[in-house]
């Protein structure tokens, strides 16, 4: 019958290797993002079809299903104009500034075109009622319609963007993997030479009794007196 050890997964390895996953992730979609957005200064760049932006006004915060917070990040796809409807939440350019607004209205133009009317859910008069923006949105001008967003990761996005948050996201997973190779090499150094210890010393115990044994079958057996 042969024994079968089974391998058993450090917690923390697994956990490290998540990190190192997510981390290598967002750092190969931030320079994608960075690539891109230099060769093309008109629209902010896509990732396999998907815009990520960060959030930087307050226009579409509320208590809606679809709110959005200032430093969230947002994803924004790249659907055509032609399937947006009244309510949905679409990303524009107005100038060279990304808006994300919700349609109020669709205006259809004699030509087929239409253009958006919209507005921020945050944006109210003193009724309350939702403040238009000034010009209504063209089709050459949206991006796409929103998607979800990750509350509160803008910031850490936006800080990953920087040369100095480029070192800090790539030295600091780097230099704790090699910290943890190394205590992970030593634990199992010392794992490995408490175990030759124990060989050794079942060795010599061994050794030992095979001697004792050697000992007593050399030895001459007592001579027997006959009796008178």
């Amino acid at each position: 019958m042969s024994n079968t050890t089974k391998k058993r997964f450090n917690p923390l390895s697994i956990i490290g290797i998540l990190l190192c996953v997510v981390l290598a992730f967002l750092l190969v979609c931030n320079v994608i993002i960075i690539v891109k957005g230099s060769a093309d200064t008109q629209k902010p760049p896509s990732v396999f079809g998907v815009t990520p932006m960060i959030v930087l006004s307050q226009s579409m915060s509320g208590d809606a299903p679809d709110h959005i917070e200032i430093d969230d990040l947002v994803f924004i796809d790249n659907s055509h104009p032609d399937t947006m409807e009244i309510g949905d939440v679409v990303s524009f350019m107005e100038g060279k500034i990304v808006v994300t607004h919700r349609i109020i209205d669709i205006k259809t133009n004699e030509d087929g075109s239409r253009e958006f009317i919209t507005g921020g859910d945050n944006n109210r008069d003193e009724n309350g009622d939702v403040v238009l923006d000034t010009e209504t949105v063209k089709e050459a001008n949206v991006i796409g319609k929103y998607m979800f967003r990750i509350p509160k990761i803008g910031a850490l996005i936006y800080f990953m963007q920087k040369p100095l948050g480029m070192i800090a996201f790539i030295g600091i997973p780097l230099f704790a993997f090699i910290i943890y190779d190394i205590i992970r090499r030593q634990r199992a150094a010392t794992k490995d030479a408490k175990k030759n210890d124990e060989m050794q010393a079942e060795l010599e115990r061994l050794r030992a009794l095979a001697g004792e044994g050697a000992k007593k079958e050399e030895s001459p057996a007592a001579e027997e007196t006959p009796a008178e």
